[in-house]
């Protein structure tokens, strides 16, 4: 409770004591205008100084506060306690105006009389009339004795706080809490009231009565309801036949309080009622599943658990399979099949439970053991479905298997016949799907740059960058169709390169550029390690382009979701080595062999055929031999992931090294790297920056957090520090001033790269010691600028 201050305006008497002065508040002038002289008290002129001194501070305060003196109580109190009892309660007893609860109240004030000692009651109950009835309260009382001026205790000062809403809130919080671990028990919907009788048990004031009602009983008039509140689970957003009647103890209000405990709760039990009713739809869906697989006229079997245990196998499964039914059910995939433990059938099995993604086979060519016989050879086309619980778990396969091992024998022959007529089939798809594989990676910025364009409101500075990113794109594709309309000749090696001396770090970087948005999509994470200096090759830029950015394209498709793919370009005496390497799904060492070939993914196996290294691949082969160049590819096996390489001529020129290809950059901006720290706890902005500065020849660090990057600064010095402002730990403003005050980094130039961009905003960041402050995202050719200048300085 706050204390009260002596009024500051107060003066006194010639003998010194306080008296009340001519401040207007209502109480104040209720005071002054009561005729006191009637009571024990006397005229204000008589009361004791001490009193008249608390009365003044009592009055000045906010909060409630009343004074009970002399033997009958009489009552004295500011504005804020009138609020509970209004101004007629002024002089009266306090036992006249707290009828029903002064028994309750005076012990304390007696003691707080006989002892002359302050007492303070945490939490008491003392309920109140509200709205016409006496509701439940709760309070946190202070009283302290007030003396006459012989020193002689004669009232009390009461501080009252009423901490209602606190005490219920917490008893219906701890009540809420005990349904729901009663209600995770729950198992039939008979248990239901059950569990709210109990939850009623423990807390029969606000559960003074539970009842469950199906919605045609809630819909007839309440008759035997005279106090309490209904709600229907449809009201709190759960469709099931149910509705609640709560009745309350009569001191309760049916407050929105109230109301909402009352949904609060409804919705604990309409939520387990709708689990219990969808496991039983679940179960009668599983019996009549079941039932329609025996009599299926196909093979079908039930597998459950990650072990894939027969739950299920009908006859013409079992027939199928070589087994009696009974054999097999309860037993395992590899208790039944020992022969297919690590087969390709058994992996797909499995990767089909664990992926959750349903399966449809070609024609499969299976191995087994047959009535106790030999192995047989047999061939079968099969269906992997997942069966999921109402989480959307899977819990087991569906299977439906058909034997068409007759069917393929006598096919045989005829499918020599059409080897020519596949051919055929095969070039013309080859044709459609080599422009489409090429016109997608140019698609990638275009669609990202429209999506900004549309959900971004851009100052002109950003739609001109954003729009150069569609044009370059855009003739980058006219460029591409223009040389697929003659596709035959390209993949014979007949097309005409447009060579050129080329740095190979920018032909990297568009690559890169290209691809980012498949990358950014799914996660991955990208490292460059591009050579400092300037590496020139001879060949024809968009050509070159697309090498990279078809194997970056390939690497990030099929490397699972946040995986590494990593960049690297080496410098040999005669040649350039470009390596990128990821951690995706690898490939059998026969499959790696045919990586490079035209249609290799339409010869792999079912179970392989999304490994999708096929005729993007083979234009790669193709571009790098026609440049003078070899690829190679290699991986450790399935889930190892791959490395794919390209390896060109190195273009040895002095002139050109001197000038830079193209004159795209200048001897000083190629002449040395500067060692750059980036500093952003977003992960993504942190490494697409960094990929883009090594781009450019730089040296790059990258800290998601103020403490590391401070401690790796002290360590190794950089040059330049690209800093975000909004960093959790400690922010950017801060960072930088202990850059500054470091000898180590009092030098260094500061970039500030954050979304904050008012004027406001760069005065803090000049303050606080930055060179520069861009705006996110920042304009990479702004950033560039900078850094050349700064390495010409």
């Amino acid at each position: 409770m706050q204390t009260a201050f002596p009024a500051q305006n107060s003066r006194s008497n010639v003998q010194g004591a306080v008296v009340l002065t001519d401040r207007g508040s209502t109480m104040r002038r209720a005071i002054r205008e009561y005729d006191w002289s009637a009571t024990v008290l006397g005229p204000l002129t008589a009361w004791p100084a001490r009193l008249r001194v608390v009365v003044d501070l009592m009055l000045d305060s906010a909060e409630p506060m009343v004074v009970w003196w002399g033997p009958e109580y009489l009552q004295i109190y500011n504005d804020a306690y009138a609020a509970r009892v209004g101004i007629s309660a002024l002089g009266q007893s306090a036992a006249s105006t707290w009828q029903h609860g002064w028994v309750a109240i005076e012990p304390f004030v007696d003691d707080v009389f006989r002892n002359a000692t302050s007492k303070t009651y945490d939490e008491f109950a003392f309920s109140i009339e509200r709205n016409g009835k006496l509701e439940e309260a709760y309070w946190t009382y202070s009283l302290t004795p007030i003396r006459d001026d012989v020193d002689v205790v004669q009232g009390v000062l009461l501080l009252s706080t009423e901490i209602t809403e606190r005490i219920l809130l917490a008893r219906r919080q701890q009540t809420l809490d005990l349904l729901r671990n009663d209600l995770a028990e729950v198992k039939t919907l008979d248990q239901l009231p059950v569990v709210c009788d109990h939850a009623a048990l423990l807390n029969p004031t606000d559960l003074h009565s539970v009842k469950l009602l199906p919605l045609h009983v809630a819909a007839a008039p309440r008759e035997t309801m005279t106090y309490g509140v209904r709600v229907k689970a449809r009201e709190v957003g759960i469709d099931v036949d149910l509705a609640i009647d709560f009745m309350p103890s009569p001191e309760v209000a049916l407050d929105n309080r109230y109301l909402t405990f009352g949904e609060q709760f409804s919705l604990l039990v309409a939520t387990t009622q709708q689990r219990i009713e969808s496991e039983a739809r679940r179960r009668m869906t599983e019996a009549e599943r079941d039932r329609l697989l025996l009599d299926a006229p196909v093979g079908a079997a039930v597998m459950l658990g990650e072990t894939l245990v027969y739950h299920l196998v009908n006859s013409v499964y079992a027939a199928v399979s070589g087994r009696p039914a009974e054999e097999m059910v309860n037993k395992s995939f590899v208790e039944v099949y020992p022969e297919l433990l690590g087969s390709p059938v058994h992996e797909k099995f499995q990767e089909v439970y664990r992926s959750g993604e349903p399966f449809i086979s070609e024609p499969t060519l299976v191995q087994i053991h047959r009535n106790g016989g030999a192995l047989d050879n047999r061939y079968f086309t099969y269906n992997l479905s997942p069966l999921r619980t109402l989480t959307g778990e899977v819990f087991g396969l569906m299977v439906i298997a058909v034997d068409i091992t007759t069917e393929v024998e006598s096919r045989s022959h005829v499918e020599r016949l059409n080897v020519e007529l596949q051919a055929a089939a095969r070039a013309k798809d080859e044709f459609l799907a080599m422009l489409a594989h090429e016109l997608r990676n140019p698609l990638a910025p275009i669609g990202a740059a429209a999506e900004l364009l549309q959900i971004m409101a851009l100052d002109e500075k950003r739609v001109r960058q954003t729009s150069q990113v569609i044009g370059r794109q855009v003739r980058h594709m006219t460029a591409l169709v223009d040389d697929l309309l003659d596709v035959s000749r390209l993949t014979r090696g007949l097309v005409d390169l447009d060579r050129a001396p080329l740095d190979i770090r920018h032909v990297v970087a568009d690559a890169v550029e290209q691809v980012t948005p498949l990358i950014q999509s799914r996660q991955h994470r990208l490292a460059l390690h591009l050579p400092p200096q300037m590496t020139v090759v001879d060949g024809d830029k968009k050509r070159l382009i697309q090498v990279v950015a078809n194997i970056l394209n390939n690497a990030a498709k099929y490397t699972p979701e946040n995986g590494n793919i990593v960049l690297s370009v080496e410098v040999h005496a005669d040649h350039v080595a470009i390596e990128i390497e990821d951690n995706g799904i690898g490939m059998e060492a026969s499959l790696a062999a045919r990586a490079f070939d035209l249609f290799t993914q339409a010869e792999r196996t079912p179970d392989r055929s999304s490994g999708g290294l096929g005729l993007g691949l083979a234009l790669v082969k193709s571009l790098t031999e026609l440049h003078g160049g070899r690829v190679s590819c290699k991986s450790p096996g399935l889930g190892k992931g791959s490395t794919f390489s390209v390896y060109l001529p190195r273009h040895i020129d002095s002139k050109v090294e001197r000038n830079g290809p193209h004159g795209d950059r200048t001897n000083e901006e190629e002449a040395a790297s500067l060692r750059i720290l980036v500093v952003d706890d977003n992960e993504d902005a942190a490494g697409m920056l960094a990929m883009l500065l090594e781009a450019l020849g730089h040296q790059v660090m990258v800290e998601h957090s103020s403490s590391k990057a401070l401690a790796r600064a002290m360590q190794y010095a950089p040059q330049v520090c690209v800093l975000d402002i909004g960093l959790p730990e400690m922010d950017g403003i801060e960072l930088a001033k202990r850059l500054r005050a470091q000898p180590e980094t009092a030098n260094v130039l500061l970039i500030a790269v954050t979304g904050y961009g008012q004027d406001e905003d760069r005065r803090r960041t000049r303050a606080a010691g930055f060179d520069h402050h861009l705006v996110k995202p920042a304009d990479i050719k702004q950033l560039s600028a900078i850094l050349t200048n700064f390495k010409k300085d």
